[in-house]
């Protein structure tokens, strides 16, 4: 007489998704928004007295000679470090606060520099920091989009290219190395690129 295994079918409850393009858009914006109260907390003589941003710091800028392989490796160490722990905690309980955490860092931070460029420099100032970004803000905002949607479990969403389909099965797989390849090409922009640009606009200042 056989008998059958009976198992106990527990219905599966399916958590909501958050909207994640607006939640670390919102984190960003939030830290933003702080970084500038932060910074006139600081107040306007501090910021002149003791900011690298002003006419005779930045003039000296022009005509630096940089080690441009000395900075990549620099920043190498610096970004990807950062990164890094960034990319393990996304497969932890804690990668829900690490990684608006870490955007919300830097957005805090560039909060900070537009004020105290706006304070120091005027318009030029502002100019300045906008410049000092590109290209490589680009595939950086790209890298840790990247992280994003491996963190919000939206990788089934991604519609892979063809011929790498067949290579990467694995989605999030895939979104992790890009989100490395973008950061690698961000620092090496910023290590290679960015510096002539900076250089060529403070010389026209």
């Amino acid at each position: 007489m056989r008998i059958k295994n009976r198992t106990m079918n527990i219905p599966h409850i399916r958590l909501p998704k958050l909207p994640w393009r607006g939640f670390l858009a919102g984190c960003f914006l939030v830290s933003f928004f702080l970084g500038i109260l932060a910074a006139n907390w600081v107040g306007r003589e501090k910021m002149i007295q003791y900011g690298m941003l002003n006419q005779y710091y930045v003039g000296q800028l022009a005509y630096a000679k940089l080690d441009s392989g000395a900075y990549f490796l620099y920043l190498c160490r610096l970004r990807m470090k950062v990164f890094g722990m960034a990319a393990l905690f996304i497969y932890t309980r804690f990668g829900i606060f690490v990684l608006p955490g870490v955007i919300g860092w830097y957005a805090f931070s560039l909060g900070y520099l537009f004020v105290n460029a706006l304070v120091c420099m005027k318009l030029q100032g502002m100019l300045l920091v906008l410049v000092s970004l590109f290209p490589q803000i680009i595939f950086y905002a790209a890298a840790y989009f990247g992280l994003g949607r491996v963190l919000f479990g939206v990788t089934s969403e991604l519609s892979m290219p063809m011929g790498i389909k067949r290579l990467w099965k694995n989605p999030g797989l895939f979104l992790l190395l890009s989100a490395f390849l973008c950061m690698a090409a961000g620092i090496w922009l910023e290590s290679y690129v960015n510096p002539l640009l900076l250089m060529n606009y403070i010389r026209r200042m």
